[in-house]
């Protein structure tokens, strides 16, 4: 990931030129159905006059291909589709540029006039890693190709350091990123594109869209320059790292993740093809935000709510409030509502393996967690449909999840949201994004969270309360960021915690749960190492698929060491 190449352009001090940053829709590995796409865009920006017009980088192929960028075959296919793109355009003046794999890497061409330009005096690659100091000292245009994926923050930052390097070195920069289409795996590509000259912003493509798209702006090297704002002071040491303390920053930055994580399941409901999209829901905070996504996208891709299959299936351990809300959830939110109660199949199995249904063990809990992973399957098999799975970031840290029982999905919308944010959310979509559901919601994210295996009590009431048993969510999500974003010792982070966190938890208590949470982290890797694929949202993923790598048998040891 993060693929990109920067171009040099020199103009004379006298000339304005137009320029056009073109986000287009990718089909990954596909070069011939992206030369069309290509081919129509150059004209659209030629019709408007543009005189260059920049695409991503890897754009012929897509820029998420892995491995098969190793295959002569695709990168044959790349040299040829960029000929054709040439000779569909030859009959325009306007330059184009072009990212495409070569062997070397992430390479380039630039076109005009039917013909692929060897020699160029007026184009210059530049270093891949950074802008050097000695631009030349003609007015220059910097083309900047790339595919980096979307993350919360990421764009704040990207517009901050343009704005900045633009003013500093007097250029016209234009950042030309790729987006729908690309692989959204483990990541989401938004489309990004900027225009900066001289600390001002130009242009810029609105991110998520699910179309081709292209900005213009002229560039005048005798244009006025705009200094930047100044990036705010970082903030006092905060307990929750994953929520903003800022109400507004908030709102965006739930907006922003909501946003992420639909356009995700967007892409890839879009590639398979499939009809239905099926979820557990539990009465739960994680199924209901799985859900608020899976609503999100259908109402995005214009689908029948029908078409969401949501399955609540109540069993040993479902409280009456739980199975009330999901309920009251799948009929406010209109889609395809099921009851399957898990009691007969799971006494059925018990009876089959031998097993005493009154021995509470783990063996009791997770024979429930997999026959409804088992029930979601096969309905997804019997109405061509995908399952959307639920855990996130936080459980899967800890390794509360039940291998291969609601530890296993088609696509896993939530797996890089922690808990504590994902709470912020749900009351977030409450008010903004689905009123109908509001009361529902809210009560949702009341609710103490349990998986629900074991019987509930004389009442009906919640008998199995996760923070009990694994410690809080806050605490944790705090560890794991320290931890996995930071890389910091278990005493700093021990130290850090008792003083972000003073007045509630004392040193005696934080020493406890971080030796709980490193003893789970580290003995858990096992399950996060064939964890299902799903968007990329934070600083902090653990998806075995190059955001974190570790053994599947490694020791917690020299780590809980630290905190003696």
């Amino acid at each position: 990931m993060g693929e990109f190449v920067y171009i040099c352009i020199i103009m004379r001090k006298t000339e304005v030129l137009k320029v056009a940053a073109v986000t287009p829709r990718v089909w990954l590995a596909d070069p011939t159905k992206n030369a069309v796409e290509i081919s129509r865009l150059v004209r659209e920006a030629a019709a408007a006059g543009a005189d260059i017009a920049a695409f991503p980088a890897m754009c012929v192929t897509g820029a998420t291909c892995g491995d098969l960028f190793k295959q002569p075959l695709l990168l044959d296919a790349a040299g040829k589709t960029v000929m054709s793109v040439a000779e569909a355009t030859s009959d325009l003046d306007t330059t184009v540029v072009l990212g495409l794999p070569v062997p070397e890497g992430s390479g380039y061409a630039i076109l005009r006039g039917g013909k692929v330009l060897e020699d160029d005096p007026r184009f210059k690659v530049l270093t891949r890693s950074e802008i050097p100091a000695d631009l030349p000292s003609e007015a220059p245009l910097i083309l900047h190709l790339t595919a980096v994926p979307e993350l919360v923050t990421l764009h704040a930052a990207r517009k901050h350091k343009l704005a900045e390097l633009s003013y500093n070195t007097g250029t016209a920069y234009v950042y030309c990123a790729a987006g729908y289409g690309e692989s959204t795996g483990d990541a989401v590509y938004a489309g990004p594109s900027l225009i900066y000259q001289k600390g001002r912003l130009l242009a810029e493509n609105p991110r998520f869209r699910t179309e081709s798209g292209i900005i213009y702006a002229s560039i005048d090297p005798a244009a006025k320059g705009e200094e930047p704002s100044a990036v705010p002071s970082a903030p006092a040491l905060n307990p929750h790292p994953f929520v903003p303390s800022d109400p507004e920053v908030l709102a965006d930055r739930c907006g922003e993740i909501l946003s992420i994580q639909v356009n995700g399941l967007r892409t890839r409901i879009e590639h398979i093809g499939c009809k239905t999209a099926v979820l557990g829901i539990s009465g739960g905070l994680d199924s209901t935000l799985a859900l608020l996504v899976t609503v999100a996208t259908f109402d995005s891709l214009g689908k029948d709510r029908k078409d969401i299959i949501a399955v609540t299936m109540p069993g040993f351990g479902t409280s009456t409030r739980t199975h009330t809300n999901a309920s009251a959830l799948m009929e406010a939110l209109g889609v395809d509502a099921r009851e399957i109660p898990i009691g007969a199949a799971v006494a059925q199995h018990f009876s089959d393996i031998g097993h005493d249904p009154d021995n509470h063990n783990v063996t009791f809990e997770n024979a429930q967690a997999r026959e409804r992973t088992q029930i979601l399957m096969d309905i997804a098999n019997d109405t061509d449909g995908l399952v959307v799975g639920t855990g996130d970031l936080s459980e899967i840290a800890l390794g509360w999840c039940t291998y291969n029982g609601d530890h296993m999905a088609n696509y896993s919308v939530n797996a890089d949201v922690p808990k504590t944010i994902m709470q912020a959310m749900v009351r977030w979509a409450a008010v903004h994004r689905f009123p109908e559901a509001r009361e529902t919601l809210l009560d949702i994210v009341d609710t103490p969270i349990s998986p629900e295996l074991t019987p509930v009590d004389e009442n009906g009431n919640i008998n199995q309360k996760t923070e009990d048993l694994v410690g809080p969510y806050e605490l944790h999500d705090f560890f794991l960021y320290h931890l996995v974003r930071h890389a910091r010792r278990p005493c700093e982070i021990r130290a850090m915690a008792v003083e972000a966190f003073a007045g509630k938890y004392d040193e005696a208590t934080v020493d406890r749960w971080l030796r709980k949470f490193l003893w789970r982290f580290f003995s858990q890797q096992f399950k996060r190492s064939c964890s299902p694929e799903g968007p990329r949202v934070g600083s902090v993923c653990l998806s075995p698929r190059g955001a974190w790598a570790a053994p599947s048998d490694i020791s917690a040891a020299l780590w809980v060491s630290d905190l003696d």
